[in-house]
């Protein structure tokens, strides 16, 4: 009994021992980054940005594998259950993990308890634009121009549930004003129609309009971040004016759930390393990206807050599950 036992611990002890050693040497081959969305896109490019300088950070190269789909939900759900080693990553925004538990009735994943986050990588705002016909020029003007006109200026999103939407029903909310809301199946309508005049408003991505505000078709009245936008720290944030408003997008690196701790450390360390390089900073910033590195833990919690924060956004926007 007593050889028995020194066996057992003897097992215990070297599997230990083999654990420490696997993480030592991590990684020793070349690790996949999972983009829930097409090539060429904001998220794809800005992954590649990033993997490429972890690669080099890491000693191995992290190759991107886009697996696009419903919403971002079959790519994080190929994450959530690839195998725990490290080798199997998700580069994921705020739509898979934050809006679509509260705008799907079921997922194939859960957002807190399959995966283990690694690091918040970028925040991105939005921002208040209105077509120059719009007798307004700052975010008090607009306000009490929308007070005295409820229900008649139209604006356009990429669809109920969206963020865009959220953005708007938010502020809806706090400025006390109604607007009308015109859905459209993608942002580059909404763009289209907006600098036509067919819509009035939109709280558009900020990498799709500021060459349209630079250019004078449309003006800038607030961006939808808690602070103002280094694309363009002239505009200030809606937070100015209606305190506690704030909605962004963001991405994130993750991994499966019970990925070994020390192997979580040396990935967030390279995250970290990636996104706070000058070169890469300034290439994020082009896409309309602010560098926003963060610990496992901090991640972790801001994962959390923002799924609270979506859940209320849509049940305010009146968004039906699907």
């Amino acid at each position: 009994m007593i050889s028995l036992f020194k066996q057992a611990v003897a097992l215990c002890a070297l599997s230990v021992v083999c654990a420490t050693v696997q993480a030592q040497q991590y990684p020793s081959r070349a690790i996949t980054l999972i983009v829930p969305f097409g090539a060429g896109g904001n998220n794809d490019v800005s992954g590649r940005i990033i993997a490429e300088r972890m690669g080099e950070l890491l000693g191995q190269p992290v190759v991107v594998e886009n697996r696009s789909g419903a919403a971002g939900a079959i790519g994080a759900t190929a994450v959530a259950r690839a195998k725990n080693d490290g080798y199997t990553l998700g580069f994921l925004s705020s739509g898979p993990l934050a809006a679509n538990p509260g705008l799907y009735k079921s997922l194939p994943y859960d957002s807190v308890k399959d995966f283990s986050p690694v690091a918040r990588t970028t925040t991105s705002p939005g921002v208040l634009v209105v077509h120059p016909t719009v007798p307004a020029s700052n975010l008090k003007e607009l306000v009490a121009y929308l007070k005295a006109n409820p229900g008649k200026v139209n604006y356009g999103t990429s669809g109920a549930g969206s963020s865009p939407h959220l953005s708007a029903v938010l502020f809806e909310s706090l400025a006390d004003v109604r607007m009308t809301h015109i859905p459209y199946k993608g942002g580059s309508q909404v763009n289209a129609d907006l600098l036509s005049g067919e819509i009035q408003l939109s709280f558009s991505p900020i990498l799709e309009v500021v060459p349209h505000i630079k250019a004078g078709k449309l003006k800038a009245i607030a961006v939808t971040s808690a602070r103002r936008s280094p694309l363009l720290p002239e505009v200030p944030a809606v937070a100015e004016m209606f305190p506690g408003y704030e909605v962004i997008t963001w991405n994130g690196v993750v991994a499966p759930a019970g990925t070994p701790p020390d192997v979580i450390a040396k990935l967030n360390a390279a995250v970290a390393g990636a996104v706070n390089a000058p070169e890469v900073k300034a290439k994020l910033l082009q896409l309309g990206l602010e560098a926003a590195p963060s610990s496992p833990q901090e991640f972790e919690a801001f994962i959390s807050s923002e799924i609270g924060n979506f859940n209320r956004l849509i049940k305010l926007a009146g968004v039906e599950p699907q």
